[in-house]
């Protein structure tokens, strides 16, 4: 996303996945999201594992928005000023997005991930 690794909060915090395994954060970013009109500033934890998935918005972001999310018809809804917006999600797009982060991540696996300094420091 080019962003520098440097300057990530809380390392090295052990994560689970929905499958059960666990993974070592390389640390925390605030990074802006829009959202419909609407731009908030979230809280990601930064991984070094290819998951199935580019992101996890999860109930602080919701509930700061006063969302109401639908796994099964893959929308979030909620309420502005000007009236309700309903964000749909794609399937098609995060299958396409899954792929080239998978091809990307095959054409760096040789390379060395660049060290945050504070895992340097522990």
């Amino acid at each position: 996303m080019g962003h520098s690794l440097v300057g990530l909060e809380n390392p090295g915090r052990i994560l689970s996945g929905f499958n059960g395994a666990s993974t070592i954060s390389l640390g925390d970013i605030v990074l802006s999201v829009q959202a419909g009109p609407v731009t908030l500033n979230v809280q990601f934890s930064v991984v070094q594992d290819l998951p199935p998935f580019n992101v996890i918005l999860g109930r602080t972001w919701l509930h700061c928005m006063k969302a109401i999310s639908s796994t099964y018809h893959q929308m979030v809804s909620f309420l502005t000023e000007d009236g309700q917006i309903n964000l749909y999600g794609s399937q098609l797009a995060a299958r396409q997005c899954y792929q080239i982060a998978r091809e990307a991540g095959t054409s760096q696996e040789n390379e060395p991930l660049p060290e945050s300094t504070h895992a340097l420091n522990q």
